[in-house]
């Protein structure tokens, strides 16, 4: 399963640096890791909620999703060790390993024979595992391991990266579309941009509509969401003006 061509991990770069939002840099990543090391299938597992659950993106098929939801169902598996306890978790024949004697079947079953999972590791804490499942018993080398060690490492960089990258247009674009509807609001009853905004904030919560998709539709259709008489009841919630 070796793959000695150096020029791979250039490639991932050059291509990672094309890419815009964590999805996509999700799926580029398993795409060359599984490519690389020449398993079948991958995927990546994040933790969430404080590592009290797990989810699964960039899977390369269905079967990986399910074999990974069964981990997470039984606590029990590579996946869930890697992003967990490990970092480098291996297994040449899933079905017969003691480690986890209800989840190997079960992947067996699935069509996954081994498995080669390392932890995703940013920021100074475990994000997640890069998972490359394999339809064969295999024995992976030590260069096998440690470019799926080396692939987890760029990845939880890029996907780190990613992440900032994607909240912060997210909070640039929020920003934005805040300070329009805070227009609207001050050239049609005339007040200043405090004012707006706690007019905005205080209808938001009211209706339990969040700010930012309160601030849209403002500016997509010049009227709050789903008020008939909208502009006359922003109008009443307004503070008295001077």
């Amino acid at each position: 399963m070796a793959f000695d061509d150096p020029s791979v991990f250039a490639s991932l770069a050059e291509s990672l640096a094309d890419i815009e939002g964590v999805t996509e840099t999700i799926d580029q990543i398993v795409s060359f890791a599984v490519e690389a090391i020449d398993t079948t299938y991958g995927g990546i597992t994040l933790i969430k909620s404080g590592g009290r659950s797990f989810s699964t993106v960039g899977a390369t098929h269905q079967s990986v999703i399910e074999a990974d939801r069964i981990q997470y169902e039984l606590r029990q598996g590579p996946c869930v060790d890697a992003a967990a306890d490990a970092k480098i978790v291996v297994s040449s024949y899933l079905a017969t390993d003691e480690r986890w004697p209800n989840w190997g079947p079960k992947a067996s079953a699935l069509g996954f024979n081994s498995v080669l999972s390392a932890e995703l590791h940013a920021r100074g804490r475990r994000i997640g595992a890069l998972n490359l499942y394999g339809t064969s018993e295999a024995n992976f080398s030590p260069e096998d391991i440690a470019l799926a060690a080396l692939f987890a490492r760029q990845g939880a960089l890029a996907l780190g990266y990613a992440r900032s990258e994607e909240g912060l247009r997210e909070a640039l674009e929020t920003r934005t579309v805040i300070g329009q509807a805070q227009g609207l609001l001050m050239e049609r009853f005339d007040i200043d941009p405090d004012r707006a905004f706690a007019t905005l904030r205080r209808y938001s919560q009211h209706h339990n509509v969040k700010l930012k998709v309160l601030c849209h539709k403002l500016v997509e259709t010049r009227a709050l969401p789903s008020q008939e008489v909208a502009e006359t009841q922003l109008a009443e919630e307004l503070p008295e003006t001077a």
